[in-house]
């Protein structure tokens, strides 16, 4: 009789902390919980709002919820929120497991927002503490993407070659060659501007001596072979500013190419990892709530079995 008695109370208990929370405010818990269900399904404004009222309780103010509030104001376009929250979340959370792809994060957004110099020294902090991370190599384009766009050729191809010799199944690998590509590119723009701008030049001064032979000619045999010359080195000058000028237009729609290709690659390559990462949080989220959950369980039991 005593067991049987034991399995209804059980089952009661069971169905009731199932129905009602426990150890949290309900306000707080429905809050959370709507805002997990929201970050499943890529929700992510209704995410953001309900994961920032829910972690408004102290009980819910923990690592795991923190970084799906973080990762939702990414995924809602909010960077500026993002990079005050991942603020906030380093120092609040100093030893999380979470930590230093905070510290990532952080120093990625502060690219996005075009703070080059503060990302640089961010993520360069993390490269010196994370020399083993599977971050790295990603963390090592970033600060090569932040010297290019400062353009620091010659520093940002040094890190991306270093990214593409020395990490060769880094993700990152395809988007670094691109970049050394464009450097490349920009070199051959570079030289042939400088030969537009020699080749104008020349143009110009041909063109003036022509001019100031037509109005002083005379009707002599040398005089109008000479004209011809001048002509015909003008005509030949014009071809050339031509040429060198479709070659530069040419280089710059296969450069624009490449950069359409390394976004759309880069963008696969950044939803496919943070997918994973979000999957093995809401994985890791579940079992916590399982175990939490059938603690709580046992303590309720306990108490109304033993009379405590």
């Amino acid at each position: 009789m005593k067991k049987f008695l034991s399995k209804i109370i059980f089952l009661f208990v069971f169905s009731l902390v199932i129905v009602s929370p426990s150890f949290s405010s309900e306000a707080g818990t429905k809050s959370y919980t709507e805002g997990c269900i929201a970050f499943s399904r890529g929700e992510w404004e209704s995410a953001v709002f309900l994961l920032r009222k829910a972690v408004a309780y102290p009980e819910n103010d923990t690592a795991d919820a923190n970084y799906m509030l973080i990762t939702a104001e990414i995924y809602a376009g909010d960077n500026s929120s993002a990079l005050s929250d991942c603020d906030d979340f380093l120092l609040k959370f100093p030893k999380s497991m979470y930590a230093p792809r905070m510290q990532y994060t952080k120093g990625k957004l502060l690219y996005s927002l075009g703070e080059y110099d503060k990302s640089i020294m961010v993520l360069s902090d993390f490269c010196h503490k994370n020399e083993n991370s599977d971050l790295y190599p990603s963390a090592l384009f970033y600060i090569a993407e932040s010297l290019f766009a400062g353009y620091k050729y010659e520093e940002a191809e040094s890190l991306y070659i270093d990214i593409v010799t020395k990490y060769p199944e880094s993700e990152k690998v395809a988007a670094a060659q691109y970049r050394i590509e464009i450097i490349a590119q920009r070199s051959r723009e570079e030289k042939l501007l400088y030969l537009l701008k020699q080749t104008g030049e020349e143009y110009l001064a041909a063109k003036e001596d022509y001019e100031k032979q037509l109005k002083f000619s005379s009707s002599d045999a040398v005089t109008r072979e000479k004209l011809l010359d001048s002509q015909q080195k003008n005509k030949e000058l014009e071809e050339q500013i031509q040429d060198l000028e479709k070659q530069i237009a040419d280089l710059k729609a296969e450069q624009a190419k490449t950069n359409e290709e390394m976004a759309r690659r880069e963008a696969e390559s950044e939803k496919y990892k943070e997918e994973q990462a979000l999957a093995e949080l809401l994985r890791q989220q579940e079992k916590d709530e399982e175990v939490k959950k059938l603690k709580q369980k046992a303590l309720i039991i306990e108490q109304i079995y033993y009379g405590k």
